[in-house]
């Protein structure tokens, strides 16, 4: 191997290097579990949350799988905002999205656990930060199943 070339390799390495440092420094942001709830009578196919895809969630149900991973501030600030796009069939040709820019209610440190994804009827949607499920007294939304009869 020429001079050249071994120069290269040793920069590229240098450069390896100091990106998986830079990568281990502590960012302003925490991956966490995506999860989906679905309080409506529709399929949902498939949602994303700014990019980041989620499953698909059953009519009045949710919250059986996780999906790794979003990535959140650590710290909320006032005004933050997601956006989220879903389908119900996501064979279709184009997908026909429905989109919601919604407000990220106030979180603490202590309260990144998943990020919750609520689907509504009327194409509301709403999201929370927390390490608490439905069912809790102190989660602010019902369960799926709760309206399954409704």
């Amino acid at each position: 191997m020429g001079t050249r070339m071994q120069s290269v390799l040793c920069r590229l390495a240098v450069s390896l290097a100091m990106l998986g440092t830079a990568c281990a420094v502590s960012s302003p942001a925490t991956a966490m579990d995506l999860v989906g709830y679905n309080h409506t009578n529709q399929y949902v196919a498939m949602y994303v949350v700014n990019g980041y895809p989620g499953g698909d969630i059953l009519r009045h149900a949710g919250g059986g799988s996780f999906v790794c991973c979003i990535f959140v501030p650590r710290e909320w600030q006032p005004g933050m905002t997601v956006t989220v796009k879903w389908t119900e069939d996501r064979n279709a040709s184009p997908i026909s999205w429905r989109t919601r820019v919604v407000e990220v209610p106030p979180y603490k440190p202590e309260d990144m656990g998943r990020f919750a994804v609520h689907f509504f009827p009327n194409d509301e949607v709403k999201v929370l930060v927390t390490t608490i499920r439905p069912g809790h007294p102190d989660y602010p939304y019902p369960s799926p199943r709760e309206g399954k009869d409704k």
